[in-house]
């Protein structure tokens, strides 16, 4: 029986470098509960680390960080718009060719998930719902901290739900994140996210990547700065970590003195 697994770093390469480490070292390379906090989620990646993870990626010919990060959150589209108006637009007339061009995104994307997710017949943009109801709550005196903990379907709350029952029905396809919800901490914004399963080397990395950039675009939004993300994943896989991949990889936090 594996033990929980529970992981607080400072910036998200360290974070994803322990949690990998520590899940290789239970029984068949998985942990239950796997917990992970970045302390600050717009802290700078480490550099070596961010090479390390691609460099894996590349040995297994799997999408880049860059690739994986942009399914949750298209930082490049991002700087060119200037509103999530215009952003949602944008994506939205872009998706029908990101599904062709890629075959891993034929069932969706988690971005597009948040621009446009159908309930009843109708497609909702809880991404602008979400940054709507965070800049009323912060016009406020005494503005609510966990609003946005809530379904998006319950009336005046916030979360963004990313599993959507009647189309999502594969027991291991996307999408494996299934929500996430925000927390407003003064002048600070946190995040947590919630997956069913993760992949921690062939889509941790750009897990972890492409929801910090997001909660750094929604508290830019409403002008406040990004704080902690937690990641919660009800099964981590170390996958493809071969002992001697995992021997360079622990290797590399020695040289950082990550313990």
């Amino acid at each position: 029986m594996s033990r929980a697994v529970h992981i607080q770093a400072s910036d998200l390469s360290v974070a994803w470098l322990q949690t990998t480490l520590a899940v290789h070292d239970e029984p068949g390379r998985r942990a239950f509960h796997t917990v992970t906090r970045i302390v600050d989620a717009g802290e700078a990646e480490q550099p070596r680390v961010r090479a390390a993870a691609d460099d894996l990626l590349a040995e297994f010919d799997l999408q880049r960080v860059d690739t994986v990060a942009n399914t949750i959150f298209p930082a490049a589209l991002a700087a060119q718009e200037s509103d999530v108006a215009a952003l949602s637009s944008r994506y939205l007339r872009l998706y029908p060719q990101l599904r062709r061009l890629e075959s891993r995104n034929n069932k969706g994307t988690y971005f597009q998930r948040l621009v446009a997710y159908p309930v009843e017949g109708k497609e909702v943009n809880q991404l602008d719902h979400l940054i709507g109801v965070l800049n009323t709550e912060l016009a406020t005196s005494a503005p609510k901290r966990a609003r946005y903990e809530i379904s998006l379907e319950v009336p005046g709350s916030v979360a963004v739900p990313v599993f959507e029952p009647g189309h999502d029905t594969s027991a291991m396809a996307f999408p494996c994140l299934s929500f996430l919800s925000f927390q407003l901490d003064g002048d600070r914004l946190h995040a947590v996210a919630h997956y069913r399963s993760q992949y921690l080397v062939e889509r941790g990395y750009g897990n972890y990547l492409g929801i910090s950039r997001l909660l750094g675009y929604v508290a830019a939004q409403v002008g406040i700065a990004a704080g902690a993300l937690t990641v919660v994943v009800g099964q981590a896989h170390a996958d493809r970590l071969r002992r001697d991949l995992a021997l360079g990889l622990r290797s590399l936090a020695s040289d950082l003195a990550i313990s």
